[in-house]
C-alpha cells in the first residue's frame, strides 16, 4: 500500500505508510501522481502505470492536457474538453464532457 512518492532526481521511491520506503527505481519520465495501488507517470506522449513495486503495469499512447488525479486502480485526464477515467491498463472507463 503506497502512502506517498518521493521523487530523486531521476528516481522514484514508493513509501508505506510507517514511512519505510518499499521501492527505489530509475525512471526518466515526469511524475504525475500516485493512489493507494498504483503510480502514473508521463512519457513523452505515453502514459506510463507502475504498481508499488515499481513494476510497469501498463504504458499507453495518450495526449492529454493535464492530469487530474489518482484513485484506486484508476485515474482521471483532462483531454481538450473532456474528462477521461482510464483503469491501470490504459483503458477508458468513462468519459464526459467538462468545460
Amino acid at each position: 500500500m503506497i502512502s506517498r512518492v518521493k521523487v530523486d532526481g531521476n528516481y522514484l521511491e514508493t513509501i508505506d505508510e510507517k514511512g519505510k520506503r518499499i521501492k527505489r527505481a530509475y525512471n526518466n519520465g515526469d511524475f504525475l501522481g500516485n493512489s493507494s495501488e498504483i503510480v502514473v507517470v508521463h512519457d513523452g506522449n505515453y502514459i506510463e502505470v507502475f504498481d508499488e513495486d515499481l513494476k510497469r503495469i501498463s504504458r499507453t499512447y495518450h495526449k492529454f492536457d493535464r492530469f487530474l488525479g489518482a484513485s484506486g486502480y484508476s485515474f482521471s485526464i483532462q483531454d481538450g474538453n473532456y474528462a477521461e477515467t482510464l483503469d491501470a491498463k490504459g483503458k477508458r472507463i468513462s468519459r464526459q464532457y467538462s468545460k
